[in-house]
Order: structure tokens, then C-alpha cells, then sequence
């Protein structure tokens, strides 16, 4: 089956607030990342970085290394302190130990689209024409993350959600031996936008107004897509079409991410994060495939399509893929304060 080594993210306005941090050490003196490079010291070191004759900033922590070309210096001492704790956050999903990163993961930062634009052809030239319609986001490849500034002013909000959104496939594509299924690693990316700053950074999946509201939308307007639908599509397959359907989708599978987590006592919560440490492992497709409960048609699905959507959903989470749907769009109206 194929391996995905790409992720797009089209990020939408989320209200979080953040604070400073201590200023990091500055130096002038340039470090360049090896491919197996892992930096385990504790201290934050920034540094001197150029982008085409551009100024930036290059900072390093114990796992990241982030290249910037935002001028805010307030910006930058926040970068380093939630990039660690976006970390923890990640390998502590859904209850579960996963291991940490084997090197540095290096993400790009620019102040303007026009520097993304050359990034981007830079690393994907053979896709970057398809990136001209993306809007407001980033994408992920190959454990590297490049973004920009798509607040522009004020404190980064959706910067900083765009960030831990791609920070969590940075993780996973550097990180996890096998792929996760499309709905899971982006059902877990939007979980990781929602965070609070108040008294501390603190990451809280339902602290996300944007996708809620976006899926309340969808059930006032009768566009929740079917469990099957929502479980086979790819964001990448929405990139040349329609904005509005590509925040349905990932409204939805914030959603039902969140379902796993929290809904009907916590009752898939372990079983989720058993995927997790199985795929982290490599070990997921072998039990999926070896398994008894795999039915003919979703192994059918895999093997013509390289689709493991339902098939994970059948073998891990619920055999009754029907029981499940009835049950998470009870709670999407749940949680919209709707009646069905």
C-alpha cells in the first residue's frame, strides 16, 4: 500500500491567547541539521539564519529545529516552550507512551506567503502549482513542516494552532514505523490546534470554536458525510476543489477524533491509543491483515485501494461501524445543542 509523505493543512480562525516566555540566548554563528541529527541538550540556542538574503532566525530546543523569518521577537521567545509542550502532548495522545522523535524536527516559519511560495517549490517543485489555491495553511513532507504567518498582526493565534496542527505529522512521519489511516492522523492534528494560554500553555482538544462551529454548520445544513465517506477520503483529494468542503471534513474528523476520546465513558479511548503504539511500533498492518475480524470487503478495500479507513475501525475500534455512526452523530448533535 502506498505511504503518504505528504500533509496540507487549511487552517481556519480559532480564538487562543499566548504569553512570553524567557528570552532565549542568541548567537551569531550558524548550525546546520544533518538528516539523523538529534540536538539533546536542554538550553535553547538561537542563531543567525538566512532565507534567499533574507533575515531569520534559526531555534534549536531539545527536539525542534525551527528557521524563521518573523520579525517579532515576542513571537519567537513563545516558539520554543510551545513547539516542547506540543511534544509531550503528542506522545501522550489518547492516554498512551509514545516514543520520542529519533532527530530534530525542522520546521520552516516565514513571515509572508511569497517566501512559503519559493520554499515550497524549492523542496516540491512537481507540486507546487497545486499549492497556489491552499489559502491560509501549510503543509508537512518528509517530517518537515513549512509555514507562514497567517495572522499577520496581533499575538500568531492561528500561527502557533497551524504549528501543532503540522507539528503533530512531523511527529508521526518521523517518529511512527507504520502510516496512520488519513481520518486518524488528521482526526488527531486538528485535536492538537485547541489550547489555552491563560495560566500557562495548556493544549485542550475542545478549545477549537472554529471547528465546532463549522460542525454545527454542517448539521444545521445537512452535510455530515457518512461514517464510510468520512473515514475513506484524503485532504489532498479537496485541494483543487471546493474550500467550504475541505473545512467540512476536517471539522468532522476533529469531531469524531474528540468522540474517540472522550464520548460514552472513555469506552474507545485505549483502543485508539493501541492503534497508536502499534503503528508506532510497526506493527499495525500485520495485525490488521492477520486479523479474523477483517471482512472481505474492506480487505478487498486495501488491497485494490490501499484504503485501511473502516478496515481499522472494523478490527480495532467497533465491528459495528453502523452502531458507531448512530452513536457519534448522537453526540455531534450533543455537542451543538441540537436535536436530531
Amino acid at each position: 500500500m502506498a505511504i503518504r509523505t505528504l500533509i496540507l493543512t487549511l487552517m481556519i480562525l480559532i480564538g487562543l491567547m499566548v504569553g512570553c516566555q524567557q528570552q532565549p540566548v542568541r548567537s551569531e554563528t550558524t548550525l546546520a541539521v544533518a538528516d539523523d541529527d538529534r540536538f539533546n541538550g536542554d538550553e535553547t540556542i538561537v542563531r543567525d539564519w538566512t532565507f534567499l538574503g533574507i533575515e531569520g532566525t534559526q531555534i534549536r530546543t531539545r527536539h525542534w529545529d525551527i528557521r524563521t523569518t518573523m520579525r517579532s521577537e515576542r513571537f519567537k521567545q513563545i516558539l520554543p516552550a510551545f513547539y516542547e509542550m506540543a511534544l509531550d502532548q503528542y506522545q501522550n495522545a489518547f492516554g498512551v507512551e509514545l516514543p520520542p522523535p529519533e532527530r530534530s524536527l525542522e520546521t520552516y516559519l516565514f513571515a509572508d506567503r511569497r517566501q512559503w511560495k519559493n520554499k515550497t517549490r524549492m523542496i516540491l517543485p512537481d507540486k507546487a502549482s497545486s499549492f497556489e489555491g491552499l489559502g491560509r495553511g501549510g503543509f508537512t513532507t518528509n517530517g518537515i513542516a513549512v509555514l507562514y504567518d497567517i495572522d499577520g498582526y496581533g499575538w500568531h493565534r492561528d500561527t502557533l494552532a497551524l504549528g501543532s496542527h503540522e507539528g503533530w505529522h512531523q511527529y508521526v512521519q518521523t517518529t511512527f514505523k507504520d502510516q496512520l489511516p488519513a481520518w486518524l492522523d488528521e482526526g488527531i492534528a486538528t485535536t492538537m490546534e485547541g489550547f489555552s494560554w491563560r495560566r500557562g500553555i495548556k493544549f485542550r482538544p475542545e478549545a477549537n470554536r472554529e471547528r465546532w462551529s463549522r460542525l454545527c454548520e454542517c448539521i444545521n445544513k445537512d452535510r455530515l458525510l457518512p461514517l464510510e465517506s468520512l473515514l475513506s477520503a484524503h485532504p489532498e483529494n479537496f485541494l483543487n476543489g471546493q474550500k467550504q468542503t475541505l473545512l467540512d471534513y476536517y471539522a468532522q474528523i476533529w469531531a469524531l477524533t474528540r468522540y474517540l476520546q472522550s464520548a460514552d465513558d472513555e469506552k474507545y479511548r485505549d483502543k485508539v491509543g493501541n492503534i497508536l503504539m502499534l503503528a508506532a511500533s510497526g506493527d499495525m498492518y500485520r495485525q490488521l491483515l492477520r486479523s479474523d475480524q477483517l471482512s472481505p470487503r474492506h480487505r478487498k478495500m486495501i488491497e485494490d485501494d490501499g484504503d485501511t479507513g473502516m478496515a481499522i475501525l472494523e478490527v480495532f475500534i467497533e465491528p459495528d461501524s453502523a452502531q458507531l455512526e448512530e452513536s457519534f452523530h448522537d453526540w455531534c448533535y450533543s455537542i451543538c445543542r441540537m436535536q436530531r
